[in-house]
């Protein structure tokens, strides 16, 4: 609530409850074991004897990462050892309860983050039911900024059930649109019912096409199958809705061309390569750019072996093994086919469509064959063959992405080339190579901002962010290039980059933790887990947790200590003295005479009798000296 310390008084305390009342619902998530360890390590005061940390929860089991085991036993070492004596409570306000009810949208997916101007884009969003009871949702609407574009009925939902609902739509302008998806229902938590994505819409994305025979018919050159799947033909498009430009080079060029506009390389007949070509190739991968290389029969093994798999140092994923002829001996056919079934990836997910696409009648007569990689070690498949075989591989380098196919990008070894499949695959596989090399608009909390700009002249820009903060923004100069750039990202929500005096907003979406919707509580074993990991006690009310260091001071102690032995010595003197003259007090003297006489005693005192009975021993030691 304040920068420093501030005593409790009583107005005070009615600042501090407006402050709370203030406080609106965010999308961030909490870390209540990072927020401990930053408690217990606090600095203190150096007459601080002792303190408190008290820590209020309302008992979201997501909160608190239990799994983390090695983590809160740490935390309890620290505990025991920290410097300054530390008193701990954990207030739990609601306690083990039956969980609430809520709905969230989980997500929101496009096929591309990328799209040219009037290509059809399908969005998905995923609806939670995060509850233990049935809830129906009013409505579910599509929004484009603050434009309605769609709103639709969504039925009833069980408790833990999922329901996907989808939109498809295109956009008539380049730039930058924020689609958001809401449900509109009852629930506990209305932070999380709407999700937004950043789409970009671009007039082209330019693509590099590496052809070693332009001298050659159409049909007969490497580049022109992937050039016609892109729409273009002899350097025009045939339709205005192409996105992906491509452009021609010898592959020598890759020498010494300057990559840096460039999304992606194509290479649809792999021969070799120079060492510097893929010295050039790596750097432009490893900065987010795409490369795809197919295999042919002019492929040089021994230098693929050696300059681009580099014993799994380099930009190939496998090593290539030898040339392999293909056949079914089932189907009686000279080659294997397509397996259409892949697994669930982004590039391939449209593939998979039999009702649509011809993948699974596509036959490979011959292939490249890749060596296997070391047992326990994976490698992402983006097309296999019915056999079980690799066709198409990918690995990450840095940034961006490398996909590696066994077969080249013509008529050759396979009909790929002539099937609808070969189409929609050309697009799909640019589209997801070119991605990283996009402006990411889409971050996860602590990801960068960053956008770079062509140098104008423009040195300064205003983020402002979900909290409603504008923070100011300076340029970093890289040539004839500017770059603004920001880490404040921690808050889920939108930003907007403000540049210069145009008023130009480009936006940026913060996606929140998707575990923060599940409100789930700690059950009795997670509070027993619990305690067993940081030695803290169950409070009476089973509602939360109190403990201590066991670093303690010693001066108590040892105060304590020196107390008791007084006392004990006191006593024990006492105990001898009664051992010793008896209970009774001795008399001074025999007589009581002037005066101190008692003027009230008419008789011998009891004391001068026992005074006279102990003469004849006083008259014994006398006679003894």
């Amino acid at each position: 609530a304040t920068a420093g310390s501030l005593r409790v008084e009583a107005n005070s305390r009615e600042r501090f409850v407006e402050q709370l009342h203030e406080l609106k619902t965010t999308g961030g998530s909490s870390d209540l074991l990072a927020a401990l360890f930053t408690a217990v390590h606090a600095e203190t005061q150096p007459t601080l004897s002792r303190r408190r940390i008290v820590l209020v929860s309302d008992g979201q089991s997501a909160d608190w990462m239990l799994d983390d085991r090695a983590s809160w036993e740490r935390f309890h070492d620290t505990l025991k050892t920290v410097a300054v004596p530390t008193d701990l409570e954990i207030v739990e306000l609601s306690g083990e309860s039956v969980q609430q009810s809520n709905l969230a949208v989980q997500d929101v997916r496009s096929s591309r983050v990328s799209v040219g101007v009037d290509q059809m884009l399908m969005f998905s969003a995923q609806i939670v039911n995060h509850g233990n009871s049935t809830l129906t949702p009013r409505s579910v609407t599509w929004t484009i900024g603050d434009q309605m574009m769609l709103q639709s009925d969504v039925p009833a939902l069980e408790g833990g059930a999922t329901r996907d609902v989808y939109w498809r739509h295109s956009f008539s302008e380049p730039g930058s649109y924020a689609i958001t998806c809401r449900v509109d229902a009852d629930d506990e938590l209305q932070a999380d019912n709407d999700v937004t994505t950043i789409i970009e819409v671009v007039e082209r994305i330019p693509v590099l096409l590496t052809e070693s025979r332009p001298d050659l018919a159409e049909m007969q050159r490497d580049a022109f199958f992937v050039q016609a799947a892109l729409g273009w033909i002899d350097g025009q498009p045939l339709e205005e809705r192409s996105v992906h430009a491509p452009r021609s080079i010898d592959p020598d060029e890759l020498s010494f061309i300057d990559l840096s506009d460039q999304h992606a390389v194509v290479i649809p007949n792999f021969q070799s390569l120079s060492q510097e070509a893929v010295e050039r190739l790596q750097q432009f991968v490893y900065d987010g750019g795409g490369l795809w290389i197919a295999l042919g029969p002019r492929t040089d093994a021994e230098a693929f072996n050696q300059f681009l798999f580099a014993e799994g140092n380099g930009l190939a994923p496998l090593e290539l093994d030898r040339i392999r002829e293909q056949a079914n001996e089932e189907e009686g056919l000279s080659g294997t086919r397509i397996n259409p079934f892949q697994k669930e990836h982004p590039a391939t997910s449209h593939l998979t469509d039999s009702q649509k696409l011809d993948t699974g009648d596509v036959t490979v007569t011959r292939r490249w064959r890749f060596v296997p990689p070391p047992e326990g070690e994976a490698t992402s498949v983006l097309l296999s063959l019915t056999d079980g075989e690799p066709l198409a591989v990918e690995k990450y380098h840095g940034r961006g992405r490398v996909i590696v196919q066994a077969i080249p990008l013509r008529m050759q070894w396979s009909d790929l080339a002539r099937s609808q499949a070969f189409v929609v695959m050309t697009q799909e596989w640019l589209s997801y190579l070119t991605q990283p090399k996009a402006v990411q608009r889409n971050l996860s909390p602590g990801d960068p901002i960053v956008i770079e700009q062509p140098d104008e002249g423009l040195r300064n820009a205003i983020l402002n962010t979900p909290q409603g903060d504008e923070i100011e923004l300076t340029a970093d100069v890289r040539g004839d290039r500017v770059v603004f750039q920001s880490g404040r990202t921690a808050l889920p929500g939108e930003y907007t980059l403000e540049l210069g005096t145009s008023g130009e907003k480009i936006p940026f979406y913060v996606r929140r933790n998707i575990a923060e919707s599940d409100l789930t509580p700690l059950s009795a074993q997670d509070r027993e887990l619990f305690s067993g990991l940081t030695g803290l006690r169950q409070g009476r009310t089973k509602a939360g947790f109190h403990g201590t260091t066991q670093s303690e001071p010693v001066w108590p102690m040892l105060l304590i200590l020196l107390t008791g032995l007084i006392a004990a010595e006191l006593i024990l003197s006492g105990i001898i003295a009664r051992e010793r003259f008896g209970s009774e007090p001795i008399a001074e003297s025999s007589e009581q005479s002037g005066a101190f006489a008692n003027p009230f005693a008419s008789e011998p005192s009891e004391p001068k009798q026992r005074q006279s009975s102990i003469q004849p021993a006083e008259e014994q030691v006398g006679a003894s000296r």
